[in-house]
Parts: structure tokens; C-alpha cells; sequence
């Protein structure tokens, strides 16, 4: 694909409305049981669609999000009006009993890629508790598993903390067993009700990363880290052969796990392919959707987000206001605005990752940076990586 981040975004996340039925937390947006009496209204929303198109083609992904969208009455117009324009659209919402099969059905009527699911822990004890309401995992399960009989392609998210990372292996396997198109392990950035305690230490976030990629190269599940850009790094030192190891206890808890239960699905689930090219950090291969991944987008550098007032930020994670679509189009803001321009070009960074040689593939997360420093400019601070100094 020929696309230029700079001018363009590739991936836009939009916040349809905040309102949600769980109480997850970790919640980035601290979702509020009730709708925003000023959310956009649903021609305001046509109207953002349209905005989008002023970047041309290849139209940006769209990933509408909440909240819960499936709580907007007007969901599936504004989808239909996005899909009609040829964006290509994937949804994530609550595991409720809002996602019926009726709502699934339509859905993919209305041109719906791919829907993911959040599993936080592989059994309701472990993730309802982090959803703050019982049976959200049992529901999860189900929605998945109606996706499936229709087949509509499904994404499973996972919220990476210190509560969770040794049932990694287990919710890797609830992938692989529901056949998902991508498993999304999003690694907590502390803000909205997220806490500082709840991030796995710097060696930790390596420990996870090399044990994904050792899941892209063992396994059929494709995998992308989200808010852990150094995966990227790691992907590309590891396929030349050039990682030095440098690996703790986790890492290596993790592989036993994950050994043990691939010897368990012996060729059945699992087809064992040592020779696959590993596509978690975006080596440009499209998925049985279509919807492809990239290098170097980052927060504000190929994305953005879409409030459900409009407001638009570098991401969901780093909610620093660079204009709203109310007064200003989005071309203009992602053109424009001085914290686009400066996260767009990442020899603006500081500390290590100014200075490191993967700083265009990666650049590590600037919400974290923001969140621990006040400065989204400053380094990333769960990399253990030094750079090469030249």
C-alpha cells in the first residue's frame, strides 16, 4: 500500500458515544451508563464520514468504538453511510446482551469487516471481575460464537496488566478455539480509571512481546500488540537474528504455558508453520477481511481519534484536544494542529527513542509517555531497549 502517514491517516478510531453498560477498570473513557445529551447527532455524523473523505484514497480503517456503540439507535445508518463510501469499517463493543443475533445479522448487512470482542481473563472469574459485571464473559463467549455461524470475521481484544499476564496463554488458546481473525493485546496505558499499579514493569512488556512474536511463528493466530509499539523492534531484530536475548522469568513461564498447550491440540486446532512470516507489527498482510496493518503508526502519527462530541485527539489514550469536527475539518486539524505536527515526524522525540534506529517503526507509545511524564514527547517508558549509538 502506498500511503503516505504524513498526509493521511490510516486508522481513525471513533468514539460513537461514551454510554456502556460495563464498569470495566480500566475504562479509558470512564463510560457513564447514560448517553451524552451532546453527542453528535446522526447527520453531524454523516457529515464526519464526509470529512473523512477529504483524505482521498485509500480511504483511512474505521474502527467505531464506545462506550458501547450498539447503545445508538443510529448505529447501523451511520455504518451503511461509511460502507457506502467505501471505508472499510470494524466495530468493537460490549459483551451484552445487546449484541443479540438479530444485531450481529445486521451487522454485516450493512458492510461490517470485523467485530471484536474484549476477553480479559480465559474464565469469568478472572474477566468479569475486570468488566465489573457478572456474565459478561459466558456473553462474550456467545457473541463470538454467533459471529461465527455467520460468519463474520472476529477480533478478540485483551487488556494487558499485572493481574492477568500469566492467563495469557490460556486467552490465546480461547483465540485459537474460536477462530479469530486477530488477537489485539492492548498493553494499559494509565488513564481514564487505569492506575499506574496496574502496568507490567518494563522487562515484563519485553518478556510479552517476545512471546508474541513466538506465537505469530508457532501458531495460525495472528497477533498485533496496541499501546507496545516496540513489538516492531523486536519483530525485526529476532527475523535477522540480530535480538540479543534478554529475557526474564516471564517470558519463559509464558513459552511453557503456550508449549504445553500446543502439544495438547497435536495438529488437530493447530497448524505448526516455523516458517511464517510474523505479521503482528504490520509487515503489510492483508487479513482474510482485508483490513491490512502497517508500520509506524503510532499515537497522532497515522491515527487519530474521534470523540463522541466531536473532540479529536492523537488517540483514545492520549486525549489531548487538537480541534473538534464541529468547527474545523478533520484534514485540517491532522495538518495543522502543532501536536500532530510534532508526533507526525518522530525526530521530535526525546530521551532514547529520539535517538533510537526503529524510531520510524515504532516510537513508542506517546500516551505512556504523556501519562508518566506529562510529556508525549518523552521516551517510552516500559522499553528496555538501548539504542545503537552511531
Amino acid at each position: 500500500m502506498n500511503l503516505d502517514i504524513n498526509q493521511r491517516p490510516f486508522i481513525v478510531f471513533w468514539e460513537l458515544t461514551r454510554a456502556c453498560m460495563l464498569a470495566c477498570k480500566h475504562c479509558r473513557a470512564k463510560a457513564q451508563r447514560k448517553r451524552h445529551p451532546n453527542e453528535l447527532t446522526t447527520h453531524e455524523c454523516f457529515d464526519v464520514i464526509e470529512q473523512l473523505k477529504e483524505f482521498g484514497k485509500p480511504r483511512p480503517v474505521l474502527i467505531v468504538t464506545g462506550g458501547d456503540p450498539l447503545l445508538r439507535d443510529d448505529l447501523f445508518e451511520i455504518i451503511e453511510y461509511a460502507t457506502k463510501n467505501e471505508f472499510r469499517v470494524a466495530i468493537a463493543f460490549s459483551g451484552t446482551n445487546l449484541a443479540t443475533k438479530g444485531r450481529l445479522r445486521k451487522l454485516k448487512d450493512v458492510g461490517v469487516s470485523r467485530i471484536a470482542i474484549s476477553i480479559d481473563g480465559s474464565n469469568a472469574e478472572v474477566h468479569d471481575s475486570f468488566r465489573g459485571v457478572k456474565g459478561t464473559f459466558d456473553m462474550s463467549l456467545r457473541i463470538l460464537h454467533n459471529a461465527n455461524k455467520i460468519n463474520l470475521p472476529t477480533q478478540i481484544n485483551t487488556t494487558v496488566t499485572n493481574h492477568n499476564i500469566y492467563d495469557l496463554p490460556n486467552i490465546m488458546t480461547l483465540g485459537i478455539e474460536n477462530g479469530v481473525v486477530l488477537w489485539d493485546v492492548f498493553f494499559v496505558v494509565p488513564t481514564g480509571r487505569a492506575r499506574v499499579e496496574m502496568m507490567p514493569t518494563p522487562q515484563q512488556f519485553e518478556d510479552i512481546l517476545n512471546w508474541l512474536y513466538d506465537i505469530s511463528k508457532k501458531t495460525q493466530l495472528n497477533v498485533k500488540s496496541s499501546a507496545a509499539t516496540h513489538l516492531r523492534r523486536i519483530e525485526l531484530m529476532r527475523d535477522r537474528n540480530e535480538y540479543v536475548l534478554n529475557f526474564g522469568d516471564l517470558y519463559y513461564k509464558l513459552n511453557e504455558e503456550m508449549n504445553g498447550i500446543l502439544s495438547k491440540f497435536e495438529n488437530e486446532r493447530i497448524e505448526t508453520t516455523q516458517d511464517k512470516k510474523v505479521v503482528a507489527g504490520g509487515h503489510g498482510r492483508s487479513l482474510t477481511d482485508g483490513i491490512r496493518r502497517m508500520y509506524g503508526i503510532t499515537d497522532g502519527r497515522g491515527m487519530f481519534f474521534i470523540s463522541h462530541t466531536g473532540e479529536v485527539y492523537p488517540s483514545g489514550f492520549l486525549p489531548l484536544f487538537a480541534g473538534n469536527v464541529r468547527r474545523t475539518t478533520l484534514r485540517k486539524i491532522y495538518m495543522n494542529s502543532k501536536i500532530f505536527l510534532d508526533l507526525k515526524n518522530p525526530n521530535n522525540l526525546k530521551g532514547k527513542c529520539g535517538i533510537c534506529e526503529y524510531r520510524f517503526i515504532c516510537g513508542g507509545s506517546r500516551a505512556r509517555a504523556y501519562a508518566l511524564t506529562g510529556d508525549y514527547l518523552q521516551e517510552e517508558p516500559c522499553c528496555v531497549y538501548m539504542p545503537k549509538i552511531t
